[in-house]
């Protein structure tokens, strides 16, 4: 029998190797070239607008917006500094000369028409809404609508607005009724003083920037240092993008870590002088890895190779931080707002009210803009001498206790702020003098009801028999406690648990 020379020859024939799984997933989900955030948006937009943001004031305005929309982090943080003031407001009396006579029927009609008015503006809701929009796209224009009994504030698109100049400390802005070119249908929805704004342009009397009526027109801004519009958190953009891309990661890192591989390692006869000469011929390699990678899940991937494999581990130690936390810390650090008050840990309660405090300063500021505009409004509408303004409590959702307990002793000392008392609790001034009406003249409370006995009601010696005080100063509040402070409460209040 002759020897075939063909029959130790080694045919090479391909085998399907199942590596399309793990390219998939690589190139899904850890390319670095492509943004998480956005598909409009990305990192050089950032950079490029913050380079030069009064050129590009719009497009941050608009980017500023789309992550309100997109990122619970900043939609958390705009919404933060937008509702944190209560806007609780009282009418005050100003400029009035005691030393003459004072008609007081008059007076009192006066005061009564300047509430009605303050109360059909409704500052809390109306104000409210504005403010959100001027956090959040840092400046606010809106137009008044009102009837006799009805009042709403209709905002207008940011990107057709311009601040134009500044009437009795009130900023007031241009519009560029071009918009109605794009967006005829909206024409009918505005007010009627825009539709001639607008004929007067398309006829040719006047150019497509035309100031707003300052009687009506209501502009807020939060950044008071430019004259351009900017978002009050630009400089956090790329943070969020930051804080987007380190989930991305995040997820990526966990399901490359849950990703298994078989491993077919073909035997080759060993002390042989051949290359390739393998015990298994290839063609019974291939039908049993394809017959293998049939049965397994997406999560396991097969592949077969004549080599030692090493397995490579690409998972970070425990001590490692969370790159996530860390952009999250790192957004809010930026911003200069404790991220406790959205994640509470590691901080004391008092140094989280002094942060607090810096935060209460940013807001009290666009109060005074508020002000000065509600009393505009306020004195367009009134005639006569006495003279009004509105005033708006620097109160918010963390210092209206604390506000109303020292109006309530300065009460108690004869001062004259009862109604600026009343307004802390949140009672609308108008409210004020309709229930104290109500209460005493109508259904005559004062005699009916008898106070509860309490210690400001008992005398020396019912409190030197009756009280269980046991001594010693009141407790501080928790948010004056140091954090030893804090630890040596929460210890007592272990030990009596036990």
């Amino acid at each position: 029998m002759s020897e075939n020379p063909q029959a130790n020859t080694f045919v090479r024939e391909s085998v399907i190797l199942d590596y399309a799984k793990l390219t998939e997933l690589t190139i899904k989900d850890l390319s670095k070239n492509q943004t998480t955030t956005s598909a409009t948006y990305t990192r050089n937009n950032v950079s490029t607008y913050l380079a030069n943001p009064k050129r590009y004031s719009k497009e941050l305005q608009k980017m500023s917006a789309y992550l309100y929309d997109f990122s619970p982090h900043y939609r958390r943080l705009v919404n933060y500094y937008a509702k944190l003031p209560t806007l609780d407001y009282y009418v005050e009396l100003y400029g009035l000369d005691t030393s003459k006579s004072v008609n007081v029927k008059t007076l009192r009609n006066n005061y009564n028409k300047a509430l009605d008015f303050v109360e059909l503006m409704n500052i809390r809701h109306e104000f409210g809404k504005a403010l959100v929009s001027a956090w959040k796209v840092g400046t606010f224009y809106g137009f008044e609508l009102f009837t006799k009994d009805t009042y709403f504030i209709k905002e207008l698109p940011y990107d057709f607005c311009q601040i134009s100049g500044i009437a009795d400390g009130i900023y007031t802005f241009s519009f560029d009724v071009s918009y109605f070119e794009r967006n005829t249908d909206q024409l009918e929805l505005f007010p009627k003083e825009f539709k001639k704004m607008y004929n007067s342009y398309k006829s040719g009397s006047k150019p497509k920037w035309q100031e707003v009526d300052p009687a009506r027109s209501i502009c807020i801004k939060v950044n008071e240092e430019v004259y351009y519009d900017i978002p009050p958190f630009a400089g956090l953009f790329a943070d969020i993008f930051d804080i987007e891309d380190y989930k991305a990661l995040r997820m990526a890192s966990e399901v490359v870590g849950n990703y298994k591989f078989i491993v077919e390692k073909i035997p080759i006869r060993e002390n042989s002088d051949k290359n390739n000469d393998f015990n298994v011929d290839l063609k019974t390699v291939q039908m049993f890895h394809n017959k293998t990678a049939s049965l397994l899940p997406d999560e396991i991937g097969i592949f077969s190779t004549p080599f030692d494999v090493e397995t490579l581990e690409f998972t970070k130690s425990n001590y490692e931080s969370d790159n996530v936390s860390q952009a999250e810390e790192a957004f809010y650090a930026s911003a200069g707002t404790a991220s406790q008050l959205f994640n509470p840990k590691g901080t004391s309660s008092s140094t989280l009210a002094k942060s607090i405090n810096v935060d209460e300063a940013e807001v009290f500021a666009i109060l005074r803009q508020l002000e000065r505009i509600a009393t505009g409004k306020l004195k367009n509408s009134m005639s006569g001498s006495f003279k009004f303004k509105v005033r708006i409590l620097d109160n918010t959702i963390f210092n209206r206790k604390e506000n109303a307990e020292t109006l309530l002793k300065n009460a108690q000392y004869g001062l004259p702020v009862k109604i600026m008392l009343c307004a802390c609790l949140g009672i609308s001034p108008s409210s004020v003098v309709s229930m104290n009406f109500l209460e005493e003249q109508v259904l005559g409370l004062s005699s009916s009801f008898i106070p509860l006995t309490s210690s400001h009601t008992q005398t020396g010696e019912e409190e030197s028999t009756g009280s269980t005080d046991d001594g010693g100063r009141p407790l501080s509040e928790d948010d004056e406690l140091s954090e030893k402070g804090e630890s040596q409460r929460e210890g007592e209040d272990n030990a009596n648990k036990e």
